[in-house]
């Protein structure tokens, strides 16, 4: 029986050894790594960009006959400059509709507007305009034209996060 005994023992006292050398790795701290100090970002001056003549002269969203939203203005930037215009439900966050529209002759139209099951219904919604001046959104050509976008001022010029300018307005309507 002794016998017996000492075989087991001889048995599991690897098995032991090994667990007890995993717990005692498990219980070191890790070294502590250097933290960061916190800083804050820093954003281009903003102060002045949207003093000047409008940009968005006009804008009218407007519904057709089968129910699609449209949406017509006028803005004073070069031709082949590109819009963006989203449609919102008045204080939501999701676009209902969307479409890329670009000026021509200061003047821009959208394409006929649906929402994913059809007309949008009646109601009060939320229109954005937005337009970044970099080269993945505009054509060089409007870049040449408005000198990179450094010099736009006017009601919704903004700064993106890298110093591009932007144009961001939003507009409330009826339909």
């Amino acid at each position: 029986m002794r016998r017996a005994n000492a075989t087991a023992v001889r048995l599991l006292l690897p098995a032991f050894t090994l667990s007890a050398l995993a717990l005692a790795g498990c219980s070191r701290e890790k070294p502590q790594q250097p933290q960061q100090p916190l800083t804050f970002e820093h954003l281009p001056d903003t102060t002045g960009l949207s003093q000047g003549a409008a940009i968005l002269q006009s804008f009218k969203p407007y519904r057709m006959a089968n129910g699609a939203v449209r949406v017509s203005g006028e803005a004073r930037l070069p031709d082949s400059t590109k819009l963006q215009i989203a449609i919102r439900a008045a204080g939501g966050s999701a676009s209902l509709a969307m479409a890329q529209v670009v000026v021509l002759g200061g003047r821009f139209e959208s394409p006929p507007l649906l929402g994913d099951l059809g007309p949008l219904p009646a109601g009060h919604y939320r229109f954005e305009v937005l337009a970044h001046f970099d080269a993945d959104w505009q054509p060089a050509r409007v870049l040449r034209e408005i000198g990179g976008g450094a010099g736009l001022r006017g009601p919704g010029i903004t700064r993106a996060r890298n110093g591009d300018a932007a144009l961001f307005l939003a507009r409330e309507a009826r339909l």
